[in-house]
């Protein structure tokens, strides 16, 4: 629409153009002959059919119609071709290139006006109007207006220049100046939505201080404690093995908590928790929770006394999305922690499977309790995490919860010892990725079942 509405603007200001060209050549006495057209006038008709083409570039190239329709008002006093070009330079040109056209163009418009007002009443061509027949213009002494009617020309002439030069210069100007108000205008909406974005940002970076300073200051101490007070208990259980292993896995436990902690407020503070690993070169010690320390949370899980069955094959690690690689750790770690937390002395299940081609398979479960009516058996000592359990044991913690289950899945309840977080967490870690979540009793098992894409459908 809009190419064809420059086109069509474009043939009727060619029109007009070949009328008013048309209308000037009557101020030349060499185009006529005895009140008609020679062959020179000719000629010269056949030049304005083709120099009038040349405003079709007045959007593209207007230099080249200023130059033309400057030829044109200084030889041939059409001023019409010079005020179109001097509108588009003031439009579209730069500040000193319009200022210059325009300074031309009044100079030009100027020198013709005085010359068309100073040559006889027959030559200029507005005595078109005054005539007395229009209809025998080719006429010799029909061509000369009513000496009454010259100051009417001369007004005419001088009107007509004005109004050109006002109308090519003034609504040029006021275009420009639109033009340029909806530029300020448009830098003034960008750098608005950049003030609120960055005003956001900071906000959220108040926020993230404010949540590492708490972070750090309540649990740091804490773990601080439980450090110390297990290094103490293992120096001060020397006698009893299974006493000091469980305070040395206790203080190993804390002292990777400490790091995890570190880690953890550092990328609050920064809001790098979700960029990429950091370098081997890098001052900061690296993440904990990443797929590839999932056989050291096992191997921590099983220092506690509680017996493991891993079965974990990891593949393309490196590849996977440093948040992706994150959730699958924090995944296997919370359904751990479930398992040991709702049913202690029970032996788990943990299989894991990762690979870019066939996606990360999730599968972490524990037996669920004997029907009414059989002997919950004893389990075996903690400190044999390598041991299994004999056939029909079952833990009573989590046998007790669990008893009025049914095989089909369900969802646990867990207000007694536990808000139920964990496993909502796992739900929102796995729903973050596009995963799928199975979580429930499934044939007389507890499993956490989650499933993600292959990680290229992840990026």
């Amino acid at each position: 629409m809009r190419i064809a509405g420059s086109i069509l603007v474009g043939v009727i200001v060619y029109l007009i153009g070949l009328f008013t060209s048309a209308m000037a050549l009557t101020a030349n006495t060499w185009a006529f002959s005895d009140g008609e057209l020679n062959d020179t006038g000719i000629v010269a008709v056949l030049l304005l059919l083709l120099i009038w083409g040349l405003v079709f570039l007045r959007h593209r190239w207007p230099w080249v119609p200023f130059i033309s329709g400057g030829l044109l008002t200084a030889g041939w006093g059409d001023a019409l071709m010079l005020l179109i070009a001097v509108f588009h330079l003031v439009i579209r040109a730069p500040r000193r290139q319009a200022i210059a056209a325009s300074a031309v163009a009044v100079g030009l418009v100027v020198f013709s006006t005085v010359r068309m007002c100073l040559a006889p009443a027959e030559h200029n061509p507005f005595s078109i109007f005054f005539l007395p027949d229009p209809a025998q213009v080719t006429g010799l002494e029909a061509t000369i207006p009513p000496e009454d009617s010259h100051l009417a020309i001369t007004i005419i002439t001088i009107a007509a220049g004005v109004i050109g030069l006002c109308t090519a210069v003034g609504v040029g100007v006021l275009l420009r100046r639109t033009r340029r108000m909806r530029a300020v205008e448009s830098i003034a909406e960008r750098e608005t939505l950049r003030n609120e974005s960055l005003t956001a940002q900071i906000a959220r970076q108040s926020e993230r201080e404010l949540l590492a300073r708490e972070l750090h200051d309540t649990l740091s101490h804490r773990l601080s404690v439980i450090s110390l007070h297990t290094g103490a208990l293992e120096v001060g259980a020397q006698t009893d093995p299974e006493v000091a292993s469980t305070a040395s896995a206790l203080r190993a436990e804390a002292r990777a908590s400490m790091e995890d902690l570190r880690h953890l407020v550092g990328g609050v503070r920064n809001g790098s928790l979700a960029g990429s690993r950091p370098s081997e070169e890098s001052s900061v010690p690296p993440s904990r929770a990443t797929m590839a320390a999932i056989p050291e949370l096992i191997s921590s899980v099983t220092s506690t006394g509680t017996v493991v069955y891993p079965l974990v094959v990891l593949q393309d690690v490196d590849a996977c999305p440093p948040a992706l690689d994150r959730a699958v750790y924090r995944i296997v770690q919370e359904a751990l922690t479930n398992a040991m937390k709702h049913a202690p002395n029970v032996p788990v299940s943990v299989n894991v499977a990762v690979s870019a081609v066939r996606g990360i398979q999730i599968s972490v479960s524990n037996p669920l309790p004997c029907e009414p009516g059989q002997v919950d058996v004893p389990p075996r000592p903690r400190h044999a995490p390598g041991s299994a359990l004999q056939p029909g044991v079952h833990a009573s913690a989590h046998g007790r919860r669990l008893a009025g289950h049914r095989p089909e899945a369900q969802e646990v309840h867990l207000e007694s010892t536990g808000s139920g977080a964990g496993l909502i967490g796992i739900r929102e870690r796995t729903e973050m990725f596009g995963g799928e979540a199975s979580i429930g009793a499934f044939d007389n098992e507890f499993r956490v079942q989650v499933s993600f894409r292959p990680f290229s459908a992840q990026n």
